[in-house]
C-alpha cells in the first residue's frame, strides 16, 4: 500500500531491540590509542509515549470493521479479493490497561503492546509483528473526535478497516429530538490501479458519511459518498441508506445502500459511541460499478466491491 494513504504508523511488537556499538583498531597499538568514545545505546520507545484518545479508558472498546482475505500488495499483483466479513471474529480490537498502554489483538490472537514506530520510515516494512504487517491509526481526536477512532489494517492474509471507542451504555441513548452526525470514511475495495512509480496496486476507498436519526420515533436515514483514492480521486457517488433498522433508546442500529450494483455484499452496522451518543462508529460493504476512470483505473462497466468502516460526530 502506497504511503500516502496512510496515517499515524503504529509498530506492534512485544520487545524492543538493545542496540550496541562495535570498536576495532590495530591489535598491536590498542594499548596506546584511547579506545572510541562507545556510541550511546537508544532509549527504548515507550508504549505509554501512544496517545488514541484524549482520556483513555481502561477496558476494551467497542469495535466494528470489514475485512477481506487477501493483502492489499498481492490483490495488486493479481491474487483476488476474498469474501468480506463485517463478523467480530475478523476483525482487530484495541483495548487500554491499567499500566497505561494500548494493546492490539488480531482476530482472537495474543494481545501486544502498541508502540510508536520511527519517524521517516514506512510501515511497509513491518512484518510478522503480532500477525500485523500494517496498522494506521486516522488520528481523528485531531478533527474533534474525543470517544471515536478509525483505522486500517492488513496481515498476511487479511485486511481492511475499522472503527473503535468508548461505547454508549443502554438508557444514554436520546428518547426525545432527532440528531445528524457527519463523518468520515476510509476502507478498501477489489479495483486494481496502475502508474509507472507504483506498478500495480489496490485502490483504497475514502469519502464522508451523514446519519439522521429521529430518538423519538426510532428512525434512522443518511447516505456515505465514496471515491477511490489514486492520485487522483475517482468519484464513485453518493449512495443513499435503505432498509434501515434501529429503535428508540437502541445503541446499535444497521441498514444498506441503494447502488445501481446487483451482487455483491450491501449492509453497513453500527453503534453510538459516548457517554451520551455523541459519536458513532460503523462497518460497511458496497458493490458499485465502476463507469468512469482515469489515467491509473480503466473503467470496465463491471461491479465491484468495496468495504471499511466510518465514525462520524453530533
Amino acid at each position: 500500500m502506497r504511503l500516502r494513504q496512510l496515517y499515524i504508523s503504529l509498530l506492534i511488537g512485544v520487545g524492543t531491540l538493545a542496540l550496541t556499538a562495535c570498536g576495532g583498531g590495530d591489535v598491536s597499538s590498542a594499548s596506546s590509542v584511547p579506545p572510541p568514545t562507545p556510541t550511546p545505546t537508544p532509549t527504548p520507545t515507550s508504549a505509554q509515549s501512544v496517545t488514541i484518545f484524549g482520556s483513555p479508558v481502561v477496558g476494551q472498546y467497542a469495535s466494528v470493521g470489514a475485512s477481506a482475505t487477501g493483502h492489499p500488495w498481492t490483490a495488486g499483483a493479481g491474487t483476488p479479493v476474498g469474501p468480506v466479513s463485517t463478523a467480530d471474529a475478523d476483525q482487530v480490537h484495541i483495548r487500554y490497561t491499567g499500566s497505561g498502554t494500548y494493546e492490539v489483538q488480531l482476530t482472537g490472537g495474543a494481545w501486544n503492546a502498541l508502540i510508536p514506530y520511527g519517524q521517516g520510515t514506512g510501515p511497509d516494512v513491518l512484518q510478522g509483528l503480532a500477525g500485523i504487517s500494517q496498522l494506521a491509526i486516522s488520528g481523528s481526536r485531531d478533527k474533534g473526535y474525543q470517544y471515536s477512532e478509525l483505522a486500517s489494517w492488513s496481515s498476511s492474509s487479511r485486511f481492511g478497516a475499522f472503527a473503535f471507542g468508548v461505547p454508549t451504555a443502554a438508557g444514554q441513548v436520546p428518547l426525545a429530538g432527532s440528531g445528524t452526525y457527519a463523518g468520515i470514511v476510509a476502507g478498501q475495495s477489489n479495483v486494481i490501479g496502475h502508474n509507472s512509480f507504483d506498478g500495480s496496486y489496490i485502490l483504497p476507498v475514502v469519502g464522508s458519511v451523514a446519519l439522521s436519526f429521529d430518538f423519538a420515533k426510532g428512525s434512522l436515514t443518511g447516505a456515505m459518498t465514496l471515491s477511490l483514492d489514486s492520485y487522483q480521486q475517482l468519484p464513485l457517488g453518493t449512495f443513499t441508506f435503505k432498509d434501515t433498522v434501529f429503535s428508540a433508546g437502541s445503541t446499535t442500529y444497521s441498514g444498506a445502500f441503494n447502488t445501481p450494483a446487483t451482487g455483491g455484499q450491501n449492509s453497513f452496522l453500527g453503534q453510538f459511541t459516548g457517554p451520551a451518543a455523541q459519536e458513532t462508529i460503523g462497518a460497511w460493504a458496497l458493490p458499485f460499478i465502476l463507469s468512469t476512470g482515469n489515467s491509473e483505473v480503466s473503467a470496465d462497466g463491471l461491479t465491484h466491491q468495496a468495504f471499511g468502516a466510518f465514525i462520524a460526530k453530533h
